[in-house]
């Protein structure tokens, strides 16, 4: 077989295509499918399931994160802290806000419901209830029109809050509490007020992600003074409070003129909008179940910073792909510059089949080598 090698140039010209053949062809099932393969393996010990393999380069490529607040920058388990009646009692003023609460998937909603059913206190019957996302609810109570939320949701619908009061939960707001305003008909009849308080690990989180290269932002619904506030607490100097879902898509329009991919934590129903105009999208434990399922990235954590370790692995792994492709390109080279001396050779030297088939396996090896030596 050698000596046929040598005295039949087609025979030699074949094994040299075949070998040409293998090399690629065992880089591309290496570094395309093997190696995202342990990257996907790497991640799932540390809690990170990927939707498919293709998120992988997005992980790679993503320079930016939005976060919305609640379940990500803060605990998500809001308690009611206060309650400020105007003109009627506070019992009264819990319970319509409960009654027009009631089924309401949100946790500032919850909150109002847990504080009820602590006083054993019954609901009344709401009907035509309308949940604005971003904003707040409103429903039809005993024939009146009762609207719990934000203090422009209610504006917007004429009702009138006196001046003093909105002084006075600015004041809250200010020192990160959550306020929701309750009126009946077009008279505000006072607020609530929810403290819920920040991941002990967010300021770390927000920290290491900007060091990193990775720069953090927060699009949220929330009112000013409370957004401003929270994010103070953890490091993050973007902030676009008080935004509906339009407003946030906009605001997603602005972000992405940036030469990096935008990543985007969502936890509740209303950061929905922040996943679905995300290059990639991550849930954490705290998320609903529905958006787990939507979610590109699900990490199994309260915190957020082992999105981190998702973009180092990443990182590392096309690290590795591009050194595999480098050996790759240098292989087929060595391999067409041995084909072009074998061709120029009149006479082919004992030695000729030899040395395609040493660089084929010195190709092969460093390919196998670069993919089993994937130590992260």
């Amino acid at each position: 077989m050698y000596s046929l090698l040598i005295e039949n140039r087609l025979m030699l010209y074949g094994m040299i295509a075949a070998i040409f053949i293998i090399i690629n062809l065992s880089a591309i099932l290496l570094i395309k499918y093997l190696l995202p393969w342990q990257a996907m393996r790497v991640m799932r010990k540390c809690k990170i399931h990927l939707k498919n393999r293709r998120v992988i380069p997005l992980l790679n490529l993503m320079g930016q994160l939005v976060l919305s607040l609640s379940g990500s920058i803060t605990r998500g388990v809001p308690l009611v802290t206060d309650i400020i009646p105007v003109g009627i009692t506070p019992s009264k003023l819990m319970t319509i806000t409960a009654s027009a609460e009631a089924g309401i998937k949100h946790p500032l909603a919850e909150a109002i419901i847990e504080w009820v059913e602590d006083k054993d206190i019954a609901l009344l019957e709401a009907a035509a209830v309308n949940a604005v996302p971003g904003k707040g609810v409103e429903a039809l109570i005993n024939h009146q029109e009762i609207r719990v939320g934000t203090a422009a949701f209610l504006q917007e619908q004429d009702v009138n809050i006196p001046a003093e009061i909105l002084t006075r939960a600015d004041q809250l707001a200010s020192k990160g509490n959550f306020i929701s305003f309750v009126s009946i008909g077009n008279f505000c009849r006072g607020f609530i007020v929810f403290s819920d308080r920040v991941r002990d690990t967010a300021p770390g989180a927000v920290r290491a992600l900007q060091e990193f290269g990775i720069s953090t932002s927060i699009l949220t619904s929330t009112v000013r003074s409370t957004a401003r506030n929270l994010a103070k607490q953890t490091g993050i100097t973007v902030v676009r409070p008080e935004l509906n879902a339009m407003e946030k898509t906009k605001e997603f329009m602005v972000l992405k003129t940036k030469n990096s991919l935008i990543g985007a934590i969502g936890t509740t129903k209303n950061s929905a909008v922040l996943m679905q105009y995300a290059d990639i999208s991550f849930t954490l434990s705290t998320s609903d179940e529905a958006l787990k399922e939507e979610s590109d990235v699900y990490i199994d954590s309260v915190d957020f910073g082992n999105i981190l370790s998702a973009v180092d692995i990443a990182r590392y792994t096309y690290g590795k792909r591009k050194t595999g492709l480098i050996i790759t390109v240098f292989s087929n080279l060595l391999l067409g510059a041995v084909t072009s001396y074998l061709v120029a050779e009149p006479a082919l030297p004992f030695f000729a089949p030899v040395l395609p088939i040493l660089t084929g396996t010195v190709a092969l090896v460093s390919i196998i080598a670069n993919q089993l030596t994937y130590k992260y």
